[in-house]
Parts: structure tokens; sequence; C-alpha cells
């Protein structure tokens, strides 16, 4: 989908402005506006419970017809032709010529009895003659003719509603991993814009691609007071080496420079380095510089040192007598280690010493394009320990910190500048290019973590698991038996049989008796027995499964600009898909504010400005005071002070 923005007559888009608005928004997220529609409640006609209740109305009509019959005409109408005939003998033997009042009695008798009934009959006739299907195609049609209606009055009610509501992180902490360098030039410029409506932002832009440079142009576009510094060329000139003392200086430089080196050899190197820097910086009289650095670890080494950049006693002193030759022998890899790093802050930093910078509201350190290299590690681990000083040691109101590219810093230095961050109630947002090492190691400490594409299937895997996994439901078999039977019997049976006796008795009186019993029997039997059958049976097994809420090919397919935040914590375990493309708020249903959707207010006002005043630039001032001073002087002059309603100011 293409999305233009509204332009104004002076060729600035309009649209952008609403990207200032108070409050750290990461994206928007889409809310179907049917979806908050109130359900309609009457439910639709039902064709069985219709056709039931005609022929309920039917029997109650027939009913109605037999009572009217048997207790209303039969009974009235002879009453009726009664007080007729009484009414014409009282009237004949009275001989009065026209009827009185009671005369009328039997016609208002027999109508009752004929109207009662005709009007049950043509109840029962519509009854008998009503189709169900037609009444229930009746009652669909005004059933649908309401809830449309009603669907009507409810997106009338929901219109004020933006559909793209603006999503924020839950927490000061927010860890985001994976992306592409599209996908972290829209979210920073949304992010980062939403920040400076409220408070000052410092963005760390290591991504090595600057990443940040749509946010600074946004930023210069209207106004906000910016100063971009790319690194390593405009160190100088960012003046973030002027904060340090020579001790802070000392051990920010040896962090910088044993970053990501481990164990007790390297527990004892960094306690030397830090050793060493300490003893030049006394024989420096606390005036230390990189130059000034620089130069002295060359005269440690006894290598000739640029003209100007010490005196002849500190010359003298710390290639002699500073580290005498038993211990020079031990620091030697200290001081060559130190010369190799500290000769390259010089170049970068120049001769003179540091000089703070002018305050501004929008502050970006970002790394030049450029090879990997160790130069480059340094600066970015010197960039973060300058910053976890700053933000320790601190006073007024502090900006919001965006690291983009944190896969450059190791986890002890970022768990350092998250919990100075923490105590301070400092905003941080983290951005790692990959879901390895370090930043693996990290997944979870932080008030939320989002995820945006992971092209690596390693690191989309571990980013599933983070999510988590759910139990569903799936068919785990189907089974399907088809049988016949068939039998058939025939039993025959025959059998015969006779059978005769014979019996002579005599006694001695003479008498004699015979006797004789003949019997024959037979039987003959057959039954055929015959069966024929089919069955069918099917049968469906499912079981419980444990599979990833979210599969590791979705999250390598994500869009450029869409983030997920799995939702931890929360009674109800989900996903929150956020987009993050700027374009988002110049769509008609788009929420600037991050008020509820309840609120009114929802929406910026429909006058805005035709212009944006002149901002007057800020007084000098040392940039220490931006973080150090009272939080009068540590604000800058933006934003600017204009008609309607008021920016935010930053708290102390």
């Amino acid at each position: 989908m293409t999305m233009t923005p509204a332009a104004l007559q002076d060729g600035t888009t309009g649209a952008e402005r609403l990207l200032f608005t108070s409050g750290p928004r990461l994206g928007w997220v889409f809310r179907d506006r049917r979806q908050a529609i109130t359900p309609y409640t009457e439910p639709e006609p039902d064709p069985q419970a219709l056709a039931s209740q005609l022929t309920s109305r039917r029997e109650r009509a027939e009913r109605s017809w037999r009572f009217s019959l048997r207790w209303v005409a039969r009974p009235l109408l002879p009453l009726a032709l009664v007080l007729y005939a009484a009414g014409t003998l009282a009237r004949d033997a009275t001989h009065r010529a026209h009827p009185g009042t009671l005369a009328w009695l039997p016609f208002a008798v027999a109508a009752a009895g004929i109207a009662w009934p005709a009007w049950c009959l043509a109840r029962l006739r519509l009854a008998r003659d009503a189709d169900p299907a037609r009444m229930h195609q009746a009652a669909l049609t005004g059933w649908r003719h309401r809830a449309g209606e009603h669907e009507q009055a409810e997106l009338a009610r929901l219109d004020q509603v933006p559909e793209w509501a603006s999503a924020r992180s839950p927490g000061r902490r927010t860890d985001i991993y994976g992306g592409t360098l599209g996908g972290w030039q829209s979210l920073l410029t949304v992010h980062g814009a939403s920040v400076l409506a409220a408070q000052p932002l410092l963005v760390a832009d290591f991504s090595g691609h600057l990443a940040s440079s749509e946010l600074t142009a946004l930023a210069r576009r209207h106004g906000v007071p910016a100063a971009a510094y790319p690194l390593p060329t405009g160190l100088a000139a960012s003046g973030i080496l002027a904060w340090l003392t020579p001790a802070q200086f000392a051990n920010a430089l040896t962090e910088a420079i044993h970053a990501g080196t481990s164990g007790g050899t390297a527990r004892t190197e960094r306690a030397v380095d830090v050793r060493v820097i300490e003893q030049i910086a006394a024989a420096l009289g606390g005036q230390l510089t990189p130059a000034r650095l620089a130069a002295a670890v060359q005269a440690a080494l006894g290598q000739p040192i640029p003209h100007g950049l010490l005196t002849a006693y500190e010359a003298e002193l710390i290639g002699g007598d500073l580290f005498r030759d038993a211990y020079r022998a031990q620091i030697g890899t200290s001081l060559v280690r130190l010369d190799a790093f500290v000769s390259d802050l010089a170049r970068w930093t120049g001769a003179g010493a540091p000089q703070p910078p002018r305050p501004a509201w929008y502050t970006c350190l970002a790394l030049e394009p450029g090879a990997r290299s160790a130069r480059a590690e340094l600066l970015t681990a010197l960039t973060v320990q300058w910053l976890t000083v700053a933000v320790t040691q601190s006073t007024a109101t502090t900006p919001a910190v965006i690291i983009a590219g944190a896969d450059e810093i190791t986890r002890a230095h970022l768990e350092a500048l998250a919990d100075a961050c923490e105590r301070r109630g400092v905003p941080l947002t983290l951005l790692f290019r990959h879901l390895r090492d370090d930043a693996a190691a990290l997944i979870g400490g932080a008030s939320a973590t989002a995820f945006m594409r992971l092209g690596n299937h390693h690191e989309a895997e571990q980013a599933a698991s983070f999510i988590g996994r759910q139990h569903t439901f799936t068919v785990s078999g189907w089974t399907a038996t088809q049988g016949g039977e068939h039998s058939t019997a025939s039993t025959s049976g025959y059998s015969h049989g006779t059978s005769g006796d014979g019996l002579w008795d005599q006694t001695a009186s003479g008498g004699r008796t015979r006797s004789r019993d003949h019997g024959r029997s037979q039987d003959w039997s057959q039954s055929d027995t015959a069966s024929d059958g089919t069955s069918w049976s099917t049968a469906q097994n499912t079981q419980r499964v444990y599979e990833y809420a979210v599969e590791p090919a979705v999250l390598q397919q994500l869009p450029d600009g869409a983030l997920l935040f799995p939702a931890r914590g929360t009674a109800s375990s989900g996903l929150l898909a956020v987009e993050c493309d700027p374009q988002i708020i110049t769509l008609p249903g788009a929420a600037a504010s991050l008020a509820p959707a309840s609120d009114p207010a929802i929406t910026r006002p429909a006058a805005e400005p035709d212009g944006w005043p002149e901002i007057a630039a800020p007084r000098h001032q040392p940039a220490s005071q931006l973080w150090r001073g009272s939080p009068a002087d540590s604000e800058p002059a933006w934003p600017p002070q204009r008609p309607g309603p008021r920016w935010p100011r930053p708290r102390g």
C-alpha cells in the first residue's frame, strides 16, 4: 500500500508535525472498528421456531372457533328468537304501535352470537392460509434491516476512534532485536520524534550505516536544535572527552581498550594501564588531553614527540625519572598498547584541549560507514563509557538515550549503562542487529523486548523460544474402516420309526386275555438361513502438542517496518504487532496522541499554525551543564513557544 503525505503550501510535510507528539511511541497498532461494535442482541429468526408458533396459533384459532360455536352461537341465537317472540307478544298485548327500547335487545343478542363466531372463523382461515416459508422470509428481512441500522449507529459512534492506535513501550528500557536498515530508519524516526516532544534525546548510532540519518533530517526540518557528530572525524567537536576528569578519562580509556576481555590476566592489565595513565596525568599536572597523553606515552617509550605538546620539563620527567628502568620494563607492554590506541584519539581530537559544544535538544553521535577495525571498536566503547559516567554523575534532567547497533558493545558495559539509566530514570532503547553472543545473553533483561526481522534461522529460533510455546490440539490420526459380512446356512433332516408289541396273560381260573400294540412315526424338517451386511466406521484422533507461539519462519519473513511485542506479564499471553512506518501518521484513521481510544481529544486540533517561529539560539554554556546544572540552566530553548497547545517541558 502506497501512502502519500499531505503537503503544506511551504513544501514541507504537514503530517510530519504530528510525529512530534509527547510519549515514547514505537509505532501504531491497527484496530478494526468493526471488532469494537456492540453485538446486536436480537437473535436471527428461527424457521423451526416460527413454524411452531404458527402451529400454536392455528390450534388456538381452532379452539376459539369451536368455543364460539358451542358457547356463543348456539345459546345466543335461540335466546334472540325467544326475546323477539316475547317482545312481539308483548307488543300485541299492549297494542303499542312502535316498539320500545327492549325491542332491540333480540337483535343485539343475535348480532353478538353471529359476530364473534365470524371473527373466530376469520382468524382460523388466516392461520390455515399462513405460509411458514413466506413468514420466515419477511421476518428475516426485517431482522436484517434492524441489524444494519444497529451496525450503522455503532460505526457512527466509533467514527472518532482511530483505527491506528499509537503503541508505546511499557517500561523505561526497551530492547529490539533484528531489523534491516530501512526498518531501523523508520523506527528511529517515529520513536525519536515522539521522545523529542517531551525531553532531550541522545542517539548513539553504531550501526555503521547511518541509521539515524532520517531522524536527524526530520529534526532539522522542523527546527529542533540538533547537533550531529560523525565519528571519528567529529570527535573533537562533540566534546564528549571534555566532560571527563583525568581519573574518569583513565578508567574510560582503559575499559574501552580492554572491552570484551575477561579473566584475571585482563583484570591485571587493566589495572596496570589505569595506573600508568594516572602517573602520566600527574606528571602532566592534570592537564590531560588525548594529544598530550599520546606524546607522553611516546616520550616514555623513548620516541620523538611532536613539538609544542609537552614542555621540556614534562618531556624530561616522563622520559627519565618517572618510570625506573625495572618498572619501565614491566610496563613496556602497557605503554605500547596505549601508544597504539591513544595515537588515533590524538589525531581525531587534535592538539588543542577538547572544547564543550553548544547544548542541543537533539544530539547524535554516528559512527561513519567503513570497514570494521579495532580503532572503531575503541571509539564505540569509549563513547559508551563516557555515556555511563555522564548518566551516573548527572544531577539534573537527563535526555533519553537510544543506541543503534548495540551489538558492538560488550555485555558488561551495556549492563553498567542500563543500571545507570535505571537509577537515574533515563529511558533507554537498545537496537541489536543480531541475536547472538552478548546480545543473546542480555535478552529478557529489559522492561520490554521486541523483535524485527531476523533472517538467520538460528537467531529466529532463539527469538521464537523466548516468545514461548503454547499448547494446541491437533489431529494426529484419521482411521477409516469398511467391512462386509455374508453367510448362508441350510439344514434338513428325516426320521422314520415303527414299533409293535404282543402280550399273552393266563390265570389259574381258566381265564385268558390277549392284547396287542402297534405304532408308527415319521418326521421330516428343513431350514435355510442367510445374512448379508456392510459396516463403515471412521475415527479421528487428536492430541495436545506444545509448539512455538510464533514459528521461526514468521520472524524470518517479517516486513521491514514490523515489530512483534510478546505480551509478557499480562493476564493473557499473546503478541502485539506494531507498524513503525512514519507514513502511517498521514492516514485519516491514525492517532497522533497516546491518549486512550475513549478520549475525545485523541487527535490533534485541525487548526495548525502555518509555520514554526524562529528558534532563538541557546546561550553558550559548558556541555556538562546539560546534565549537571540546575534544571533551569540545563534546558535548551526548544521546543519553541508557539500559539496553541504548549509543549511539555522536561521534569527535573
